[in-house]
């Protein structure tokens, strides 16, 4: 690499973190796009400019400032970037590791320095860097498990992968290449393949990062297009598209049943608690129906208070099945009240279920059947679950 030198990659570098901090600034105050994790970012940008954006700046200054202020510079804006990468991932992985890991690196780089060693500071600054990294490649492991494929989530966590590579590389460097200490108390610029290879690491883990936080705000766009925004169960649009499919799916022996729920006098809580508490109710069935449903099940809200479930069976014509998870929806219900102002509010459900009928294509039919047990359920005084008579074109177990 003869063409380049190693000031001007530097230079490229730090330009590099000042648009990096500016571009992350921008998502968090401009798009309100993880504004936390955003700033986070942002911060750990400028850290890295501020103590690695030039070397001829601390040409004077005394050999402790010069040596420490990099490895402090470089250690921080790795945790920096852990911490947003948690945000970004909605870890809920609690930051003690960051702590330890902080506080052992900072304390290794202030004793390195205390002792007038040329190698213990950067030592200890690169074995918590590359600590730091590999923890952040099992933030996004975790973070992306099933969501992604093993391509991108092995695209996603190679650059840090890479980092703490050349962190291990360097770390045996200092301890086993003669006169390297003489190398960083005179501060020999790296050599312009290492400078390369770093810009590169860091720069692909930033770019990463940034596609990391286009993907989050594409699913949340995703979010907001098929989920009730109030309660976050499936919107009537895209319930409807599932039972669309399962209709399809019906032909090949997968058999579904629909239970469609109504919340029992809700009414009655609007009116005599106001439609803040008629919100609260709604969010409150839902979290409890979602509690007890499995993760193949379907929740949607059809309006108001009205709700359906898609209940995909093991057996085709399995309706004792269906009748006993939807008794179960409702029996839960009733016996978890909502809070609401210090006072329990009890809730209950009349709840209509039905098989599809083949021939279907949109489930209709298996929709209007499920509505008419419902009504039923409520003209019997509420708070039960009715059952429709399997139709003889149904699917029969």
């Amino acid at each position: 690499m003869d063409f380049l030198d190693v000031p001007t990659v530097l230079q490229v570098s730090a330009l590099f973190n000042v648009v990096a901090a500016l571009a992350w600034l921008g998502l968090a105050q401009v798009f309100r796009i993880a504004p936390r994790a955003s700033r986070l970012m942002a911060a750990g940008h400028l850290l890295r400019f501020a103590t690695h954006g030039c070397a001829d700046c601390m040409a004077d200054w005394p050999d402790v400032l010069r040596q420490g202020v990099p490895e402090l510079g470089l250690l921080g804006s790795m945790l920096l970037l852990v911490m947003a990468l948690r945000r970004m991932l909605r870890s809920r992985q609690r930051p003690h590791d960051l702590q330890w890991l902080g506080t052992l690196g900072a304390l290794g780089i202030g004793a390195g320095l205390a002792s007038g060693s040329g190698l213990a500071p950067q030592l200890a600054g690169t074995i918590s860097t590359s600590a730091l990294a590999l923890l952040a490649v099992r933030e996004v492991a975790r973070g992306l498990g099933p969501q992604r494929s093993r391509l991108i989530a092995l695209g996603m966590t190679a650059p840090f992968v890479g980092l703490a590579l050349l962190g291990l590389g360097h770390t045996a460097e200092l301890l086993f290449t003669p006169g390297w200490e003489d190398h960083v108390r005179l501060g020999v610029l790296p050599t312009p393949q290492r400078a390369v290879l770093w810009f590169v690491v860091t720069a692909t883990i930033t770019l990463n990062l940034i596609a990391l936080m286009i993907w989050r705000l594409i699913a949340r766009i995703e979010h907001l297009t098929h989920r009730d925004p109030l309660t976050g169960a499936l919107n009537r649009r895209a319930f409807e598209r599932a039972l669309t499919d399962a209709q399809a799916q019906l032909q090949r022996g997968r058999g579904f049943a629909l239970a469609i729920m109504d919340i029992d006098h809700f009414k009655r809580v609007n009116d005599g608690h106001g439609h803040a508490a008629g919100d609260a109710a709604l969010q409150h069935c839902v979290r409890v129906w979602q509690r007890h449903l499995r993760a193949v099940d379907r929740l949607g809200r059809l309006g108001g208070e009205e709700f359906c479930v898609l209940m995909p069976l093991a057996q085709p014509g399995d309706l004792a099945g269906a009748a006993t998870v939807a008794e179960r929806l409702r029996v839960q219900l009733a016996a978890e009240p909502l809070e609401w102002k210090g006072q329990p509010l009890t809730l209950t459900c009349s709840v209509g279920v039905a098989l599809p009928s083949e021939g279907d294509p949109h489930g209709e039919v298996g929709l209007v059947r499920a509505d008419a047990e419902l009504y039923r359920a409520k003209a019997e005084g509420r708070n039960r679950v009715c059952v429709a008579t399997p139709l003889t074109a149904d699917p029969v177990s």
